[in-house]
């Protein structure tokens, strides 16, 4: 069970995702579940309290070592019984951590919460791992403009500018990008190269929404009149290299669906939650 939890740890903080999916799922009634007997005994002995705990403990380390030594995680199973959980049967998982970085993202906070009472991921000795059934979660997410920041500052994130300049609007190409959040706004910075022309700064205002489970802006504007650009073009851009989904491919492995549901900025922080479902194999 140790290496079936250690890789769904894994899993859970690195998902090759599809954002803006119907996220439905259902829930199935326990099955393939230890005797009530074995599970009473597992119980009263103390050996279902002892594996959960060592269970926990293997994710919580997997997860550090993941998130580059992050200690701030808290891991919390709730198992049938010891032989269950063994077998990959658990009632529920729920998985929290602060200051989180994972292939070069950036996150202030995280929880996940398994949304199912009857969860089965089964591990063979090849080292395969099976999703017996659908495995849907909860996720919230705390981003600053930090965060998203250092997020941008990233070569993955580089790749993205390269591969929108590929597709050159009128000319002009982007250099970098920044953002910052004053005043719970929203504000994109873009560095663009203009032909016969120096680098140009230009920076533009959003609101936040959720468009078809997706995060979007909206109401798109220039918040400094130091240079002009036709918003169409600016929309195009931002659209393209939109750095909240960028930051939301924190969850590369294990296909999965992903909606959001709700985002809004409060403190000059930006709040995000939705539904992950890891379909069955």
């Amino acid at each position: 069970m140790k290496k079936i939890i250690l890789l769904l740890g894994i899993f859970l903080l690195s998902i090759n995702s599809s954002f803006g999916a119907k996220c439905e799922y259902q829930c199935v009634q326990p099955y393939d579940m230890n005797n009530k007997i074995s599970s009473f005994f597992s119980s009263v002995t103390g050996l279902n309290f002892l594996r959960t705990k060592i269970t926990e403990s293997v994710i919580k380390n997997t997860l550090i070592n993941v998130t580059q030594g992050n200690k701030k995680i808290k891991v919390n199973i709730d198992s049938y019984s010891a032989k269950d959980l063994a077998n990959g049967i658990f009632k529920s998982l729920n998985l929290s951590g602060n200051d989180i970085i994972i292939n070069d993202i950036y996150i202030s906070a995280i929880e996940l919460k398994s949304l199912c009472d009857f969860n089965y991921i089964k591990y063979d000795r090849k080292g395969n791992v099976a999703f017996k059934e659908d495995f849907p979660l909860s996720f919230y997410l705390v981003m600053s403009a930090s965060d998203i920041s250092n997020t941008m500052h990233s070569d993955k994130y580089k790749k993205v500018i390269n591969h929108l300049n590929k597709f050159s609007f009128a000319g002009i190409k982007v250099s970098s990008a920044d953002v910052s959040i004053r005043g719970n706004k929203f504000y994109y910075t873009i560095y663009v190269s203009i032909p016969f022309m120096r680098e140009q700064k230009v920076e533009l205002a959003a609101d936040l929404k959720v468009k078809n489970g997706e995060i979007d802006f909206e109401n798109t504007r220039l918040s400094s009149n130091s240079f002009k650009i036709d918003l169409k073009k600016a929309n195009s851009i931002i659209k393209h290299l939109n750095p909240l989904d960028f930051s939301m491919n924190i969850f590369d492995n294990k296909n999965a669906k992903i909606t959001i549901k709700n985002i809004e900025i409060k403190n000059n922080e930006i709040h995000t939650d939705g539904i992950i479902v890891i379909p069955k194999d």
